[in-house]
Protein backbone atom coordinates (compact mmCIF):
# COMPACT_ATOMS: atom_id res chain seq x y z
CA UNK A 1 0.00 0.00 0.00
CA UNK A 2 2.50 2.35 0.87
CA UNK A 3 4.47 2.10 -2.42
CA UNK A 4 1.09 2.07 -4.49
CA UNK A 5 0.31 5.42 -2.51
CA UNK A 6 3.90 6.52 -2.78
CA UNK A 7 3.82 6.20 -6.89
CA UNK A 8 0.59 7.62 -7.03
CA UNK A 9 1.12 10.80 -5.67
CA UNK A 10 4.47 10.91 -7.71
CA UNK A 11 2.03 10.64 -10.67
CA UNK A 12 -0.65 12.91 -9.53
CA UNK A 13 2.23 16.01 -8.52
CA UNK A 14 3.91 15.79 -12.14
CA UNK A 15 0.24 16.46 -13.25
CA UNK A 16 -0.73 18.80 -11.43
CA UNK A 17 2.62 20.76 -12.05
CA UNK A 18 1.74 20.22 -15.69
CA UNK A 19 -1.53 21.36 -15.32
CA UNK A 20 -0.43 24.72 -13.49
CA UNK A 21 2.25 25.50 -15.49
CA UNK A 22 0.60 27.60 -18.01
CA UNK A 23 -0.76 30.25 -15.51
CA UNK A 24 2.90 30.38 -13.59
CA UNK A 25 4.13 34.17 -13.75
CA UNK A 26 6.27 33.62 -16.35
CA UNK A 27 3.55 33.13 -18.90
CA UNK A 28 0.44 35.40 -16.68
CA UNK A 29 2.95 38.53 -15.45
CA UNK A 30 0.07 40.47 -14.63
CA UNK A 31 -2.28 38.95 -12.23
CA UNK A 32 -6.08 38.83 -12.80
CA UNK A 33 -8.89 40.97 -11.73
CA UNK A 34 -9.51 38.72 -8.33
CA UNK A 35 -5.66 37.49 -7.79
CA UNK A 36 -4.67 41.01 -7.48
CA UNK A 37 -7.14 41.58 -4.65
CA UNK A 38 -5.59 38.66 -2.71
CA UNK A 39 -1.98 39.61 -3.60
CA UNK A 40 -2.54 43.13 -2.64
CA UNK A 41 -4.18 42.07 0.61
CA UNK A 42 -1.04 39.80 1.49
CA UNK A 43 1.48 42.44 0.38
CA UNK A 44 -0.25 44.52 2.92
CA UNK A 45 -0.74 41.98 5.81
CA UNK A 46 3.66 41.78 5.32
CA UNK A 47 3.25 45.27 6.21
CA UNK A 48 1.78 44.90 9.41
CA UNK A 49 -2.00 45.87 7.82
CA UNK A 50 -4.80 43.65 9.00
CA UNK A 51 -7.75 42.60 6.41
CA UNK A 52 -10.70 44.22 6.61
CA UNK A 53 -9.79 46.90 8.97
CA UNK A 54 -6.70 48.14 6.39
CA UNK A 55 -7.99 46.56 3.38
CA UNK A 56 -11.40 46.65 2.00
CA UNK A 57 -12.83 43.05 0.68
CA UNK A 58 -15.48 40.32 1.05
CA UNK A 59 -13.85 37.37 0.69
CA UNK A 60 -12.76 35.21 3.96
CA UNK A 61 -9.77 36.19 5.94
CA UNK A 62 -7.47 32.77 5.10
CA UNK A 63 -7.34 33.42 0.85
CA UNK A 64 -5.27 36.36 2.06
CA UNK A 65 -2.87 34.78 4.07
CA UNK A 66 -2.48 32.20 1.68
CA UNK A 67 -0.87 35.05 -0.66
CA UNK A 68 0.94 36.65 2.34
CA UNK A 69 2.52 33.19 3.05
CA UNK A 70 3.48 32.49 -0.86
CA UNK A 71 5.34 36.07 -0.84
CA UNK A 72 6.55 35.93 1.83
CA UNK A 73 8.45 32.49 0.40
CA UNK A 74 10.01 33.96 -2.78
CA UNK A 75 9.58 37.85 -2.67
CA UNK A 76 7.42 37.45 -5.96
CA UNK A 77 4.31 35.51 -7.03
CA UNK A 78 6.37 32.60 -7.72
CA UNK A 79 5.81 31.56 -3.82
CA UNK A 80 2.22 32.12 -4.36
CA UNK A 81 1.92 29.53 -7.75
CA UNK A 82 4.23 27.22 -5.62
CA UNK A 83 1.42 27.36 -2.89
CA UNK A 84 -0.93 26.82 -5.31
CA UNK A 85 1.13 23.44 -6.58
CA UNK A 86 1.14 22.33 -3.24
CA UNK A 87 -2.84 22.73 -2.07
CA UNK A 88 -3.72 21.33 -5.64
CA UNK A 89 -1.47 18.10 -5.25
CA UNK A 90 -2.38 17.56 -1.70
CA UNK A 91 -5.97 17.84 -2.75
CA UNK A 92 -5.36 15.50 -5.51
CA UNK A 93 -3.84 12.62 -2.86
CA UNK A 94 -6.97 12.93 -0.73
CA UNK A 95 -9.42 12.59 -3.69
CA UNK A 96 -7.42 9.42 -4.49
CA UNK A 97 -7.34 8.53 -0.99
CA UNK A 98 -11.17 9.28 -0.52
CA UNK A 99 -11.88 7.29 -3.42
CA UNK A 100 -9.24 4.17 -2.46
CA UNK A 101 -11.79 3.70 0.61
CA UNK A 102 -14.62 3.00 -1.26
CA UNK A 103 -13.13 1.38 -4.36
CA UNK A 104 -10.10 -0.53 -5.94
CA UNK A 105 -6.43 1.26 -7.01
CA UNK A 106 -8.05 1.90 -10.51
CA UNK A 107 -11.36 3.48 -10.45
CA UNK A 108 -9.49 5.59 -7.87
CA UNK A 109 -6.33 7.04 -9.75
CA UNK A 110 -8.86 7.09 -12.57
CA UNK A 111 -10.95 8.81 -11.18
CA UNK A 112 -8.31 11.39 -9.15
CA UNK A 113 -7.02 11.92 -12.69
CA UNK A 114 -10.13 13.08 -14.53
CA UNK A 115 -11.33 15.46 -12.26
CA UNK A 116 -7.35 17.06 -12.87
CA UNK A 117 -7.52 16.82 -16.44
CA UNK A 118 -10.69 18.73 -16.28
CA UNK A 119 -9.89 21.65 -13.98
CA UNK A 120 -8.02 23.94 -16.83
CA UNK A 121 -11.51 23.86 -18.19
CA UNK A 122 -12.50 25.98 -15.51
CA UNK A 123 -9.20 27.35 -13.92
CA UNK A 124 -9.51 30.69 -15.47
CA UNK A 125 -6.41 32.41 -14.33
CA UNK A 126 -5.96 30.10 -10.94
CA UNK A 127 -5.38 30.89 -7.32
CA UNK A 128 -8.84 31.00 -6.74
CA UNK A 129 -10.96 30.48 -3.30
CA UNK A 130 -12.54 27.53 -4.95
CA UNK A 131 -9.17 26.01 -6.10
CA UNK A 132 -7.86 25.89 -3.03
CA UNK A 133 -10.84 24.66 -1.07
CA UNK A 134 -10.48 21.58 -3.36
CA UNK A 135 -8.35 20.54 -0.61
CA UNK A 136 -10.76 21.24 2.61
CA UNK A 137 -13.41 19.26 0.22
CA UNK A 138 -11.76 16.40 -0.67
CA UNK A 139 -10.21 16.20 3.06
CA UNK A 140 -13.45 16.28 4.58
CA UNK A 141 -14.67 13.44 2.56
CA UNK A 142 -11.61 11.60 2.96
CA UNK A 143 -12.14 11.47 6.96
CA UNK A 144 -15.69 11.38 6.56
CA UNK A 145 -15.50 8.06 4.90
CA UNK A 146 -12.24 6.68 7.34
CA UNK A 147 -14.50 7.12 10.20
CA UNK A 148 -17.44 5.01 8.77
CA UNK A 149 -14.90 2.61 7.82
CA UNK A 150 -13.58 2.74 11.61
CA UNK A 151 -15.76 3.66 14.70
CA UNK A 152 -13.08 3.97 17.17
CA UNK A 153 -13.09 7.33 18.58
CA UNK A 154 -14.13 10.78 16.82
CA UNK A 155 -10.96 12.26 15.83
CA UNK A 156 -12.13 11.94 12.33
CA UNK A 157 -14.95 14.12 12.75
CA UNK A 158 -13.04 16.59 14.06
CA UNK A 159 -11.32 16.78 11.07
CA UNK A 160 -14.16 17.50 9.04
CA UNK A 161 -15.18 20.22 11.27
CA UNK A 162 -11.79 21.79 10.91
CA UNK A 163 -12.32 21.13 7.11
CA UNK A 164 -15.20 22.31 7.67
CA UNK A 165 -14.06 26.36 9.29
CA UNK A 166 -10.91 26.02 6.72
CA UNK A 167 -13.13 26.10 3.62
CA UNK A 168 -15.55 28.34 4.96
CA UNK A 169 -12.66 31.17 5.95
CA UNK A 170 -12.25 30.89 2.18
CA UNK A 171 -15.47 31.19 1.22
CA UNK A 172 -19.02 30.93 2.70
CA UNK A 173 -20.02 28.97 -0.31
CA UNK A 174 -16.98 26.68 -0.41
CA UNK A 175 -19.11 23.87 2.29
CA UNK A 176 -20.93 21.79 0.08
CA UNK A 177 -19.26 18.49 0.98
CA UNK A 178 -19.13 19.44 4.66
CA UNK A 179 -23.66 20.64 4.30
CA UNK A 180 -23.66 17.03 2.65
CA UNK A 181 -21.87 15.31 5.51
CA UNK A 182 -23.83 16.87 7.95
CA UNK A 183 -27.04 15.88 6.66
CA UNK A 184 -26.18 12.53 6.34
CA UNK A 185 -24.74 12.07 9.66
CA UNK A 186 -28.74 13.81 10.52
CA UNK A 187 -30.20 11.63 8.38
CA UNK A 188 -28.58 8.43 10.44
CA UNK A 189 -29.22 9.93 13.75
CA UNK A 190 -33.05 9.90 12.59
CA UNK A 191 -33.58 6.89 10.64
CA UNK A 192 -31.17 4.54 12.91
CA UNK A 193 -31.77 5.02 16.35
CA UNK A 194 -29.14 2.50 17.51
CA UNK A 195 -26.57 4.75 16.10
CA UNK A 196 -28.12 8.41 17.44
CA UNK A 197 -26.20 8.38 20.43
CA UNK A 198 -22.78 7.76 18.81
CA UNK A 199 -23.93 10.10 15.86
CA UNK A 200 -24.63 13.01 18.45
CA UNK A 201 -21.41 12.51 19.65
CA UNK A 202 -19.70 12.37 15.67
CA UNK A 203 -21.60 15.75 15.15
CA UNK A 204 -20.75 17.17 18.47
CA UNK A 205 -17.04 16.42 17.54
CA UNK A 206 -17.58 18.03 13.78
CA UNK A 207 -18.47 20.80 15.65
CA UNK A 208 -15.82 21.52 18.18
CA UNK A 209 -13.47 21.00 15.57
CA UNK A 210 -14.86 24.18 13.25
CA UNK A 211 -15.18 25.76 16.47
CA UNK A 212 -11.91 25.74 17.04
CA UNK A 213 -10.95 27.18 13.96
CA UNK A 214 -13.69 30.15 14.08
CA UNK A 215 -12.19 31.01 17.53
CA UNK A 216 -9.14 31.28 16.68
CA UNK A 217 -10.23 33.68 13.27
CA UNK A 218 -12.54 35.70 15.89
CA UNK A 219 -10.44 36.05 18.82
CA UNK A 220 -7.57 37.08 16.29
CA UNK A 221 -9.83 40.10 14.87
CA UNK A 222 -11.57 40.89 17.82
CA UNK A 223 -7.64 41.59 19.15
CA UNK A 224 -7.04 43.45 16.37
CA UNK A 225 -10.20 45.60 16.04
CA UNK A 226 -11.47 43.79 12.71
CA UNK A 227 -14.50 41.75 13.69
CA UNK A 228 -16.71 44.56 13.11
CA UNK A 229 -15.08 45.13 9.68
CA UNK A 230 -15.08 41.38 8.71
CA UNK A 231 -18.38 40.15 9.91
CA UNK A 232 -19.56 43.20 7.37
CA UNK A 233 -17.46 43.12 4.48
CA UNK A 234 -17.92 38.93 4.33
CA UNK A 235 -21.40 38.61 5.31
CA UNK A 236 -23.55 41.78 4.93
CA UNK A 237 -21.72 42.98 1.69
CA UNK A 238 -21.71 39.51 0.31
CA UNK A 239 -25.48 38.91 1.13
CA UNK A 240 -26.17 42.31 -0.35
CA UNK A 241 -23.62 41.35 -3.39
CA UNK A 242 -25.71 38.10 -4.27
CA UNK A 243 -29.33 40.01 -4.17
CA UNK A 244 -28.14 41.99 -7.46
CA UNK A 245 -29.22 38.87 -9.30
CA UNK A 246 -31.04 35.87 -8.88
CA UNK A 247 -30.13 31.86 -9.31
CA UNK A 248 -29.49 31.69 -13.51
CA UNK A 249 -30.31 28.13 -14.66
CA UNK A 250 -27.97 29.85 -17.81
CA UNK A 251 -25.51 29.67 -15.43
CA UNK A 252 -25.82 25.97 -14.81
CA UNK A 253 -26.08 25.60 -18.93
CA UNK A 254 -22.81 27.27 -19.07
CA UNK A 255 -21.05 24.93 -16.70
CA UNK A 256 -22.92 21.34 -18.60
CA UNK A 257 -21.58 23.59 -21.77
CA UNK A 258 -18.01 24.15 -20.43
CA UNK A 259 -17.25 21.01 -18.72
CA UNK A 260 -19.07 19.03 -21.61
CA UNK A 261 -17.96 15.50 -21.87
CA UNK A 262 -17.02 15.22 -18.05
CA UNK A 263 -20.62 16.86 -16.99
CA UNK A 264 -21.93 14.04 -19.32
CA UNK A 265 -20.16 11.03 -16.91
CA UNK A 266 -20.69 12.74 -14.23
CA UNK A 267 -24.58 12.13 -15.53
CA UNK A 268 -23.98 8.66 -16.02
CA UNK A 269 -22.65 7.98 -12.84
CA UNK A 270 -25.52 9.67 -11.08
CA UNK A 271 -27.48 7.23 -12.80
CA UNK A 272 -25.65 4.50 -11.66
CA UNK A 273 -26.01 6.03 -8.26
CA UNK A 274 -29.33 5.78 -8.60
CA UNK A 275 -29.72 2.06 -9.82
CA UNK A 276 -27.23 1.03 -6.92
CA UNK A 277 -29.55 2.71 -4.30
CA UNK A 278 -32.84 1.35 -5.44
CA UNK A 279 -31.24 -1.89 -5.44
CA UNK A 280 -30.16 -1.77 -1.92
CA UNK A 281 -33.62 -0.17 -0.86
CA UNK A 282 -35.09 -3.71 -3.20
CA UNK A 283 -31.89 -5.59 -1.37
CA UNK A 284 -31.16 -4.23 1.85
CA UNK A 285 -28.87 -7.67 3.12
CA UNK A 286 -26.81 -7.11 -0.40
CA UNK A 287 -25.84 -3.49 0.94
CA UNK A 288 -21.94 -2.97 1.68
CA UNK A 289 -22.29 -0.17 4.19
CA UNK A 290 -19.42 2.15 3.55
CA UNK A 291 -19.95 2.15 -0.42
CA UNK A 292 -23.91 2.90 0.52
CA UNK A 293 -23.04 5.91 2.73
CA UNK A 294 -20.75 6.98 0.08
CA UNK A 295 -23.28 6.87 -2.42
CA UNK A 296 -25.73 8.39 -0.33
CA UNK A 297 -23.24 11.01 0.76
CA UNK A 298 -22.94 12.17 -3.35
CA UNK A 299 -26.48 12.20 -3.76
CA UNK A 300 -26.93 14.71 -1.17
CA UNK A 301 -24.00 16.26 -2.40
CA UNK A 302 -24.78 16.66 -5.99
CA UNK A 303 -27.99 19.46 -5.94
CA UNK A 304 -26.16 21.59 -2.51
CA UNK A 305 -22.89 22.07 -4.62
CA UNK A 306 -24.50 22.61 -7.60
CA UNK A 307 -26.37 25.39 -5.82
CA UNK A 308 -24.24 27.03 -3.54
CA UNK A 309 -22.06 27.14 -6.80
CA UNK A 310 -24.23 29.14 -8.97
CA UNK A 311 -26.85 31.16 -5.97
CA UNK A 312 -25.18 34.25 -7.18
CA UNK A 313 -26.83 34.02 -10.05
CA UNK A 314 -22.90 35.19 -12.23
CA UNK A 315 -21.44 32.65 -14.44
CA UNK A 316 -17.63 33.24 -13.52
CA UNK A 317 -15.58 30.43 -14.88
CA UNK A 318 -14.02 29.73 -11.79
CA UNK A 319 -17.53 29.46 -9.74
CA UNK A 320 -17.66 25.68 -12.01
CA UNK A 321 -14.68 24.16 -10.22
CA UNK A 322 -16.82 23.69 -6.90
CA UNK A 323 -17.85 20.83 -9.13
CA UNK A 324 -14.81 19.16 -9.81
CA UNK A 325 -15.63 17.34 -6.07
CA UNK A 326 -19.37 16.05 -7.51
CA UNK A 327 -17.86 15.16 -10.72
CA UNK A 328 -15.00 13.12 -8.97
CA UNK A 329 -17.26 11.32 -7.02
CA UNK A 330 -19.85 10.68 -9.78
CA UNK A 331 -16.71 9.58 -12.03
CA UNK A 332 -15.66 6.98 -9.28
CA UNK A 333 -19.33 5.68 -8.86
CA UNK A 334 -19.72 5.00 -13.07
CA UNK A 335 -16.82 2.81 -13.01
CA UNK A 336 -17.71 0.78 -10.32
CA UNK A 337 -21.22 0.48 -11.77
CA UNK A 338 -21.04 -0.20 -14.90
CA UNK A 339 -18.15 -2.87 -14.09
CA UNK A 340 -20.49 -4.27 -11.22
CA UNK A 341 -23.80 -4.95 -13.62
CA UNK A 342 -21.72 -5.86 -16.90
CA UNK A 343 -22.70 -9.71 -16.41
CA UNK A 344 -18.52 -10.15 -16.43
CA UNK A 345 -16.78 -12.32 -13.89
CA UNK A 346 -13.49 -10.94 -14.38
CA UNK A 347 -14.89 -7.85 -12.73
CA UNK A 348 -11.34 -6.35 -11.48
CA UNK A 349 -10.05 -6.59 -15.04
CA UNK A 350 -13.32 -5.10 -16.98
CA UNK A 351 -13.06 -2.94 -14.22
CA UNK A 352 -9.15 -1.58 -14.85
CA UNK A 353 -9.72 -1.65 -19.13
CA UNK A 354 -12.45 1.09 -18.54
CA UNK A 355 -10.54 3.25 -16.17
CA UNK A 356 -7.61 2.84 -18.66
CA UNK A 357 -9.91 3.70 -21.62
CA UNK A 358 -11.53 6.76 -19.76
CA UNK A 359 -7.87 8.08 -18.97
CA UNK A 360 -6.86 7.83 -22.36
CA UNK A 361 -9.57 9.18 -23.97
CA UNK A 362 -10.28 12.14 -21.96
CA UNK A 363 -7.14 12.65 -19.91
CA UNK A 364 -3.90 12.26 -22.25
CA UNK A 365 -4.68 14.82 -24.43
CA UNK A 366 -5.04 18.13 -21.74
CA UNK A 367 -2.01 16.59 -20.45
CA UNK A 368 0.00 16.42 -23.19
CA UNK A 369 -1.28 19.67 -24.76
CA UNK A 370 0.56 21.62 -21.42
CA UNK A 371 3.97 19.73 -22.13
CA UNK A 372 5.34 22.89 -24.02
CA UNK A 373 4.91 25.51 -21.42
CA UNK A 374 6.55 23.28 -19.38
CA UNK A 375 9.60 22.23 -20.93
CA UNK A 376 9.88 26.02 -21.77
CA UNK A 377 9.59 26.50 -18.26
CA UNK A 378 12.14 24.34 -17.20
CA UNK A 379 14.64 25.72 -19.77
CA UNK A 380 14.11 28.99 -18.50
CA UNK A 381 15.30 28.53 -15.29
CA UNK A 382 17.77 26.53 -16.16
CA UNK A 383 19.42 29.36 -18.42
CA UNK A 384 18.74 32.22 -16.49
CA UNK A 385 19.81 29.86 -12.91
CA UNK A 386 16.75 31.56 -11.50
CA UNK A 387 13.11 32.09 -11.35
CA UNK A 388 12.01 34.29 -14.06
CA UNK A 389 10.91 37.44 -13.37
CA UNK A 390 7.80 38.58 -15.27
CA UNK A 391 7.79 41.02 -17.78
CA UNK A 392 5.57 43.64 -17.85
CA UNK A 393 6.42 45.22 -21.15
CA UNK A 394 5.41 42.10 -23.14
CA UNK A 395 1.67 42.46 -22.30
CA UNK A 396 -0.41 45.42 -22.98
CA UNK A 397 -1.04 46.33 -20.09
CA UNK A 398 2.43 46.71 -18.63
CA UNK A 399 1.78 50.11 -20.19
CA UNK A 400 -0.54 50.97 -17.17
CA UNK A 401 1.63 49.71 -14.76
CA UNK A 402 4.79 52.00 -16.70
CA UNK A 403 2.59 54.71 -16.91
CA UNK A 404 1.93 54.89 -12.91
CA UNK A 405 5.35 54.80 -12.30
CA UNK A 406 6.59 57.47 -14.43
CA UNK A 407 3.75 59.75 -13.19
CA UNK A 408 3.95 59.26 -9.58
CA UNK A 409 6.31 58.73 -6.86
CA UNK A 410 6.93 55.42 -4.01
CA UNK A 411 4.81 57.51 -1.41
CA UNK A 412 2.28 58.97 -3.78
CA UNK A 413 -1.27 57.29 -3.56
CA UNK A 414 -3.26 56.04 -6.25
CA UNK A 415 -7.41 55.26 -6.35
CA UNK A 416 -7.93 52.64 -9.24
CA UNK A 417 -12.08 53.64 -9.77
CA UNK A 418 -13.79 50.56 -10.89
CA UNK A 419 -11.77 47.38 -9.97
CA UNK A 420 -7.26 47.09 -11.05
CA UNK A 421 -5.68 46.81 -7.78
CA UNK A 422 -3.11 45.19 -9.75
CA UNK A 423 -1.94 47.90 -10.00
CA UNK A 424 -1.57 49.08 -6.74
CA UNK A 425 -0.10 45.81 -6.05
CA UNK A 426 2.54 45.96 -8.78
CA UNK A 427 3.33 49.55 -8.69
CA UNK A 428 3.53 49.10 -4.87
CA UNK A 429 1.36 52.48 -4.79
CA UNK A 430 -1.24 52.64 -1.98
CA UNK A 431 -5.12 53.71 -2.34
CA UNK A 432 -5.61 56.93 0.03
CA UNK A 433 -8.06 54.81 2.07
CA UNK A 434 -8.76 51.13 2.81
CA UNK A 435 -10.90 50.79 -0.56
CA UNK A 436 -8.36 49.05 -3.05
CA UNK A 437 -11.34 49.45 -5.34
CA UNK A 438 -14.54 50.71 -5.43
CA UNK A 439 -17.30 48.29 -5.98
CA UNK A 440 -18.83 48.36 -2.58
CA UNK A 441 -20.12 52.23 -3.67
CA UNK A 442 -22.02 50.60 -6.39
CA UNK A 443 -24.39 48.62 -4.58
CA UNK A 444 -27.19 50.24 -3.34
CA UNK A 445 -28.24 48.71 -0.03
CA UNK A 446 -24.80 47.82 1.34
CA UNK A 447 -23.18 51.82 0.64
CA UNK A 448 -23.30 53.98 3.41
CA UNK A 449 -23.02 57.20 4.54
CA UNK A 450 -20.09 55.99 6.70
CA UNK A 451 -17.80 55.02 4.25
CA UNK A 452 -18.53 57.54 1.74
CA UNK A 453 -17.00 60.10 4.40
CA UNK A 454 -14.48 57.59 4.92
CA UNK A 455 -13.27 58.00 0.93
CA UNK A 456 -14.22 61.36 0.58
CA UNK A 457 -12.05 62.44 3.62
CA UNK A 458 -9.05 60.65 2.64
CA UNK A 459 -9.20 61.75 -1.02
CA UNK A 460 -9.18 65.68 0.66
CA UNK A 461 -6.28 64.42 2.37
CA UNK A 462 -4.24 62.81 0.87
CA UNK A 463 -5.01 63.92 -2.91
CA UNK A 464 -4.22 60.86 -4.65
CA UNK A 465 -4.28 59.90 -9.08
CA UNK A 466 -7.81 58.63 -9.57
CA UNK A 467 -7.40 55.86 -12.38
CA UNK A 468 -11.15 55.06 -13.95
CA UNK A 469 -11.03 52.03 -15.03
CA UNK A 470 -14.35 51.42 -15.93
CA UNK A 471 -14.53 51.68 -19.46
CA UNK A 472 -14.67 47.85 -20.06
CA UNK A 473 -15.90 47.08 -16.60
CA UNK A 474 -19.48 47.14 -16.39
CA UNK A 475 -20.08 46.45 -12.86
CA UNK A 476 -20.01 50.04 -11.41
CA UNK A 477 -20.44 53.42 -13.43
CA UNK A 478 -17.49 55.83 -14.13
CA UNK A 479 -16.38 58.95 -12.20
CA UNK A 480 -19.02 60.96 -14.32
CA UNK A 481 -21.39 58.41 -15.27
CA UNK A 482 -24.89 60.10 -14.90
CA UNK A 483 -26.21 56.67 -13.56
CA UNK A 484 -24.70 57.82 -9.65
CA UNK A 485 -27.92 59.97 -9.52
CA UNK A 486 -29.77 56.90 -8.59
CA UNK A 487 -27.76 56.41 -5.77
CA UNK A 488 -28.17 60.14 -3.99
CA UNK A 489 -26.25 58.99 -0.59
CA UNK A 490 -22.27 59.06 -3.09
CA UNK A 491 -22.99 62.85 -4.24
CA UNK A 492 -20.86 64.74 -2.18
CA UNK A 493 -18.07 62.09 -3.17
CA UNK A 494 -18.39 62.26 -7.01
CA UNK A 495 -19.16 65.99 -6.83
CA UNK A 496 -15.94 66.49 -5.03
CA UNK A 497 -13.93 64.20 -8.35
CA UNK A 498 -15.45 66.32 -10.16
CA UNK A 499 -14.61 70.11 -8.68
CA UNK A 500 -11.23 69.45 -7.42
CA UNK A 501 -10.38 66.84 -9.95
CA UNK A 502 -9.55 67.01 -13.82
CA UNK A 503 -9.51 64.50 -16.27
CA UNK A 504 -5.86 65.12 -17.71
CA UNK A 505 -5.07 61.81 -19.84
CA UNK A 506 -6.55 59.04 -21.47
CA UNK A 507 -4.13 56.06 -21.33
CA UNK A 508 -3.89 52.38 -23.26
CA UNK A 509 -6.53 50.30 -25.21
CA UNK A 510 -8.88 50.16 -22.20
CA UNK A 511 -8.99 53.78 -21.85
CA UNK A 512 -7.81 53.87 -18.33
CA UNK A 513 -9.21 57.80 -17.36
CA UNK A 514 -6.78 59.87 -15.85
CA UNK A 515 -8.01 62.15 -12.76
CA UNK A 516 -5.25 64.75 -11.15
CA UNK A 517 -6.29 66.87 -8.08
CA UNK A 518 -6.14 71.24 -9.12
CA UNK A 519 -6.92 72.42 -5.94
CA UNK A 520 -9.62 74.18 -4.26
Amino acid sequence: MKKELLLTAIFLLLTVVVILTPIAPLYQPIPARDQSVYLYVGQQILEGAIPYRDVWDHKGPLIYYINALGLSLTGSVWGVWFLEVVFLFLAAVTAFLALRLVFDFATAFSSAILWLVALPLVLDHGSSVEEYSLLFQFAAIYFYLRSEKNSNGYWNEVWVGLMAALAFSLRPNNIGAHLAIALVLLSIALFFPKERLRTFKRILAAALGSATIFGIIGIYFAANHALGDLLDQVFIFNYHYSKLKDFSWLALVKGYTTLAVFFQLGLAGLVGLFVYLYQIWRQPQSADNLKTRFAFLTLVFVPIQLYLSLMSGRKYLHYYIAWLPVLALLIGFLIFWVSQYAGIRQRHIFRFLLAAALLLAFGAQPVFSRMPPLINLAQTIHRQKSLPQPNYSAVERGEYVQYILKHTQPDDYVLIWGNASVYNFLTERKPPARFVYTYPFGVPNYVSQEIVDELLFAIAQKKPMIIDATARDKTIPGINAGLWKDLPITQDLIRFIETHYTHVDTVGSERFRIWLYQGD
